[in-house]
């Protein structure tokens, strides 16, 4: 069968409750981040995601009535980014087989107004490519970040990549007919039967919340 990324669009868009996805020529607006940007400024030196995590303290600040730990939003930040070329490629590889351009260049995204995480995705190419080349597409795009990511506060080796598995696992796991998922699976070297997340978003930092069900901080017997 023969995809294109306006087709992928449609079947990601289709299996994402919380995010749209689809095609457009060029950056769809000023409120869109583009990936590519993002990148070249936080390589360059700059902290271009200082906004989007001190709009997340300053949410959850008033929400829980403390000064939020900075932990907290720099490890949601960083999930939330690496989960757009995850949850795109994720998605559309463990359905099809295929996969839309996950490179920086390729995509943009538009944040919630108040909830902040990515929920709208715009695919810029038009380029569909294999699970293969997907996989590297994701390893590059997502070590860009997290290799240059500084949100001045410590965030282990295990944190950052562990977020982009626990992505990348979720997004394999996603479609209703996930026909393809176990060989996306070994083509982006993720195991589909680990049960808790290697990385872990801090949450339960917050006053009078618990370490979620599949946090790696819950051991189970």
């Amino acid at each position: 069968m023969t995809y294109t990324a306006d087709r992928l669009a449609d079947l990601i868009d289709g299996e994402v409750s919380w995010m749209s996805v689809r095609t457009a020529d060029g950056v769809p607006g000023p409120e869109w981040i583009s990936c590519a940007k993002l990148l070249r400024d936080q390589q360059a030196g700059g902290d271009p995601t200082y906004a989007w995590r001190q709009a997340l303290l300053d949410d959850y600040g008033r929400e829980y009535a403390v000064e939020t730990p900075v932990q907290v939003a720099a490890m949601f930040v960083l999930m939330w980014y690496v989960s757009v070329p995850s949850i795109v490629a994720g998605v559309a590889a463990a359905a099809t087989g295929m996969s839309p351009d996950v490179s920086p260049e390729s995509l943009a995204f538009r944040r919630h107004p108040t909830a902040h995480y990515p929920v709208e995705v715009a695919l810029l190419s038009s380029d569909v490519v294999s699970v293969k080349e997907a996989a590297g597409q994701v390893e590059s795009h997502t070590r860009a970040f997290t290799d240059s990511y500084l949100p001045g506060v410590k965030l282990g080796s295990r944190q950052r990549f562990g977020a982009v598995d626990d992505e990348l696992r979720a997004a394999l796991r996603m479609p209703a007919e996930a026909v393809h998922a176990a060989r996306a699976a070994e083509e982006f070297g993720i195991d589909l039967d680990q049960k808790l997340r290697t990385s872990c978003c801090y949450f339960y930092a917050l006053p009078n919340v618990r370490a979620c069900t599949g946090c790696p901080r819950v051991v189970v017997s």
